[in-house]
């Protein structure tokens, strides 16, 4: 049971990570960032092997660089 969690989990991190890295267009960004907030939402509290914790810690680079800073000019507008 435990492996079918954590393979479930890596595949999903991983569709997250592709997805974020994939799209470049502003309204794609806001789309992988909604997903990448699901993904968060979705996980959290799940413990992460050392490989699926890098490829969160890479998400969330993507995240705080493409994600923040759009969000927060938005609201400012």
């Amino acid at each position: 049971m435990r492996l079918v969690l954590v393979r479930s989990v890596t595949s999903s991190i991983v569709a997250g990570l592709l997805i974020a890295m994939s799209g470049t267009s502003a309204l794609s960004h806001d789309n992988n960032c909604r997903r990448l907030e699901d993904l968060a939402r979705q996980y959290a509290g799940v413990q992460l092997t050392s490989q699926q914790r890098q490829i969160k810690r890479r998400l969330v680079g993507w995240y705080n660089d493409n994600c923040k800073r759009a969000r927060s000019v938005q609201a400012r507008r």
